[in-house]
């Protein structure tokens, strides 16, 4: 695992981390900035290599990146985590496979995964990945509100 830092601002927070290869990667953790509970607490996670380089093979990389969400998450109870597999650049299958192999490693024992298949007209669908600490929300009730809130994205879209 390598070492990193940690900066934190009003949009969320920052951390980087340089690897032996002389990469510098980011994971960060953006307020997505919805106004309704519960998901006035909703951070967008986003983590890849500074410049868009392709690093070496680096398993140390793998094992930072999942350590930090795994620290954020310990420290951010009350945060609903959601993360985007897009197709932009054709490696979505890809990240779809590493995320949920995290997610699987590290035994979330009151942290949920909610995955929805998610339609983008005249594009390419994306999968949308939501966690969340269900001691904090009931389920039914978050999952409930994230559809409402898409649904609204949508319509207001359309509009």
């Amino acid at each position: 695992m390598y070492n990193y830092e940690k900066e934190e601002s009003a949009n969320g927070t920052l951390f980087t981390f340089d690897t032996v290869h002389g990469y510098t990667f980011y994971v960060s953790f953006k307020s997505m900035s919805i106004e309704t509970h519960p998901l006035s607490n909703l951070y967008s996670l986003d983590f890849g290599e500074i410049n868009n380089h392709k690093s070496p093979n680096d398993s140390c990389i793998s094992t930072t990146i999942l350590n930090i969400i795994i620290e954020y998450t310990t420290e951010n109870v009350d945060n609903v985590i959601h993360y985007v597999c897009d197709s932009v650049d054709n490696r979505h299958l890809c990240r779809e496979k590493l995320f949920s192999k995290w997610f699987e490693l590290y035994s979330y024992d009151n942290w949920v995964r909610y995955d929805i298949n998610y339609e983008i007209p005249d594009s390419d669908d994306c999968k949308l990945y939501f966690l969340y600490n269900s001691d904090r929300y009931a389920p039914e009730f978050l999952e409930s509100e994230i559809l409402l809130t898409l649904d609204s994205l949508d319509r207001e879209k359309g509009l």
